[in-house]
């Protein structure tokens, strides 16, 4: 009888792989032969499941974007909404455990690749881009809560909350000293201050 696979759950073995080796070594040094080692296969094996190593890449990418999305998901079905709900998913985005340092360590080289290949840049755009529409769903929650006083569109705000963001967690992995649970925590109830 054939070896019955599951092939989701094998490509997210594949995926966690990939976030293991990118930590480890870095996006350039990752390549198909490490990680099939990593994994302990055959380097052709990967091949079934992923046509290259740029396509791992978009998956591992995509899988932290999904991760954060599930936690923050599960946080909002608490029935959060308006500021706390806000807070919940900065801290989702923000590196406030091992796990969220770890999937920093994975976006921030990924970066760099997606600003030298369209498609990656194109996926991060699409990303970035559904975290804008849920800050912005967020502040009008807030909004409609007496919760805020940001002014009009709020654009500068939310190109605010992004930059932020995406500088925490370049600063966790390169500053750690700076990107400490405590001061994460502060920043966190700066940014909200600053909506009010």
């Amino acid at each position: 009888m054939p070896k019955i696979v599951d092939h989701d759950a094998r490509r997210a073995e594949i995926v966690q792989a990939t976030w293991r080796v990118i930590a480890r070594n870095g996006i350039e040094a990752t390549t198909m032969r490490g990680l099939a080692d990593e994994l302990g296969v055959a380097n052709g094996a990967l091949a079934v499941y992923f046509p290259s190593k740029r396509a791992i890449l978009a998956a591992a990418f995509r899988h932290i974007f999904d991760v954060t999305s599930r936690r923050y998901a599960d946080e909002r079905a608490r029935g959060l909404r308006g500021a706390a709900a806000l807070r919940a998913f900065l801290e989702q985005l923000f590196p406030l455990d091992e796990e969220r340092l770890l999937e920093s360590r994975i976006v921030i080289p990924f970066l760099e690749y997606a600003a030298h290949d369209p498609d990656m840049r194109a996926l991060y755009l699409q990303l970035m881009s559904q975290w804008e529409s849920e800050f912005a769903d967020l502040l009008a929650e807030m909004s409609d809560a007496g919760e805020i006083s940001v002014p009009g569109d709020r654009r500068a705000y939310i190109d605010h909350l992004l930059a932020t963001t995406n500088g925490v967690q370049a600063s966790a992995v390169l500053m750690p000293e700076t990107a400490t649970p405590d001061r994460l925590s502060a920043l966190i109830d700066s940014l909200l201050l600053a909506a009010r």
